[in-house]
């Protein structure tokens, strides 16, 4: 125990449920030395128990002079993983850095509490799981039934194929935990039955925790078991399979929703994604100056880099550093741009317009302020109402190379936008069975706040006065969420069905168009004839002076 530093503080929690018979024992059994310690407490939770165990314990320890445990009684019954969550909230809430979870029945060894306190002072993992399972011949000589060792295995191979881990078992129910973790996670949203075990586990995994495993011997004695091992088995299989439809974007679990410590992927490199079609795009246009609104992290911003191209970005958190040539901190549904789109020749609008809640305006309002923003160093100081500045001047040498010039004045750039298909096949299905379920990612995405079709995308775009040059169906990217060979045939199985049947079989949508001069923009280029409202203004001036001559 030297090896524990002083400034750790752990709570060992205890629970327990009709454990009378056992709870003596178990006391007795802890290493003495853990007992009237500073930097060790023990919490006693006993679930709504109809025995008296917590008075037995605590006539053992006034007996013992014990002063470092604390025994609390639920008033109503919590469940298993509910009466846990007391436990966890006890620890974060009083400043202690590791809660060790140790059951009141015996069924595990709590001799081990000082080898679980030492293995966490050492690298302070958020989690360590002591696993029976590293050896079935010990699990067998500790009692483990033939079908729980099967059960055990099967479900624990299920679980590390779905979380990329390699842990010998995932249910344990002595481990422990770091509350810096406990703290990252909603654990109180949890189910409070026998596989919050699991949950936990799950969030673990989704946001990256660090595990440890130790091995720990196994033992089936007397008491009682209260889990009922097919609903078991099934809750097990539902929550990991539902951990796994979240990973995929398919659907969003508030559990673990807003954990994932990077919310927008890499796709740039993923075969058939809207990225990597557009990146495709760019080379073909021999794009050099590239406007990026909603860059998000960057990761197209770095691949233009990469090409030769350079790259301002707008967005409203900063991107990673060095994927860009210049960024602008902007909220797009409140700031107007802070550069002119005249100023590049390709403007990306990548997975953006779900997320405005009036797209039509923004789009709008990019058009009208094109040559407003051009001209802002000039048109400092506000100035008079003045029909005279209205259009330029009529020239008669105005030939068509002329208005070929100006139309040149006033040429934009090229858009492409992509955004989700909200009438791909599988959002169909799903309504016709009568679920919408939403996602953290992908089409159902939880944060999008408007969704369209290929028919609806396309009139927008047209009523807000841009002109559609080439629409693309864009297949499920599974190569971005599938790594190796399937993920890439499942991807060109994907993109062919986008490409024949766009709006059943896109899951995106990418549109290059061009946005039509705006109303300023005609009005500042069209040609004055004749204004007669000046040729009397000067009559005007021309007459005043000769009367205070």
């Amino acid at each position: 125990m030297s090896q524990i530093q002083a400034s750790h503080k752990f709570l060992v929690y205890v629970v327990a449920y009709e454990a009378e018979q056992h709870l003596y024992d178990l006391f007795e059994r802890i290493p003495y030395e853990l007992f009237n310690r500073s930097d060790f407490h023990f919490l006693v939770s006993d679930d709504a128990s109809s025995d008296n165990g917590p008075i037995v314990l605590k006539e053992w320890l006034e007996a013992h002079e014990i002063h470092n445990v604390t025994i609390l009684k639920n008033r109503v019954n919590q469940g298993y993983g509910g009466n846990q969550k007391i436990g966890f909230r006890v620890a974060i809430d009083n400043g202690y850095s590791c809660l060790i979870l140790l059951h009141g029945d015996g069924q595990y060894s709590p001799e081990l509490l000082p080898e679980f306190a030492r293995v966490w002072s050492e690298s302070e993992p958020d989690v360590i799981l002591g696993s029976r399972m590293h050896s079935v011949q010990s699990a067998r000589k500790g009692g483990m039934p033939y079908y729980k060792v099967l059960g055990n295995r099967i479900l624990t191979t299920y679980q590390n194929r779905m979380t990329g881990w390699e842990l010998s078992e995932y249910h344990t129910g002595y481990r422990a935990y770091a509350t810096k973790f406990l703290d990252s996670v909603p654990f109180e949203i949890n189910t409070n039955e026998f596989h919050f075990d699991t949950e936990i586990l799950l969030q673990a995994a989704h946001v990256n925790a660090s595990v440890k495993e130790i091995n720990i011997p196994t033992f089936y004695g007397e008491e009682v078991c209260r889990v009922s091992g097919f609903k078991y088995a099934w809750n097990v299989f539902t929550a990991t399979l539902q951990y796994k439809m979240h990973q995929l974007g398919m659907l969003c679990s508030l559990k673990l929703r807003n954990l994932s410590p990077g919310r927008y992927r890499d796709k740039t490199q993923a075969d058939y994604s809207s990225h990597a079609l557009a990146l495709q795009i760019l080379e073909e246009r021999q794009s050099k100056q590239v406007l990026d609104i909603g860059c998000g992290p960057g990761h197209i911003a770095a691949r233009c880099e990469q090409a030769g191209m350079q790259v301002t970005g707008i967005d409203c958190a900063t991107p990673l550093p060095g994927t860009m040539s210049d960024f602008h901190i902007a909220n797009l549904e409140q700031d107007e741009l802070p550069v002119s789109i005249c100023n590049y020749d390709t403007v990306l609008l990548m997975d953006v317009i779900e997320h405005l809640a009036d797209p039509e305006e923004f789009l709008l309002g990019i058009r009208n302020q094109a040559h407003d923003r051009l001209s802002d160093d000039t048109d400092n100081e506000a100035a008079e109402p003045d029909l005279s500045q209205i259009g330029s001047e009529y020239d008669t040498g105005f030939d068509i190379e002329q208005s070929e010039s100006r139309e040149l004045e006033t040429s934009f750039p090229v858009f492409i936008i992509s955004t989700p298909n909200i009438a791909f096949a599988a959002v169909r299905m799903n309504l016709l069975l009568g679920r919408f379920n939403y996602a953290e990612r992908g089409i159902l995405d939880i944060t999008h706040k408007r969704l369209f079709t290929r028919k609806s995308l396309l009139q927008m775009l047209s009523d807000c006065g841009y002109e559609i040059e080439r629409v693309r169906g864009v297949g499920v990217p599974f190569a971005a969420v599938m790594a190796g060979r399937t993920g890439k045939y499942l991807g060109w199985i994907a993109d062919l069905g986008a490409k024949i049947w766009p709006s059943l079989f896109a899951f995106q949508l990418l549109v290059e168009c061009r946005p039509r001069p705006g109303v300023k923009d005609v009005l500042r280029n069209a040609i004055r004839i004749h204004d007669l409202s000046q040729v009397g203004h000067n009559e005007s001036v021309e007459t005043a002076k000769t009367e205070n001559r």
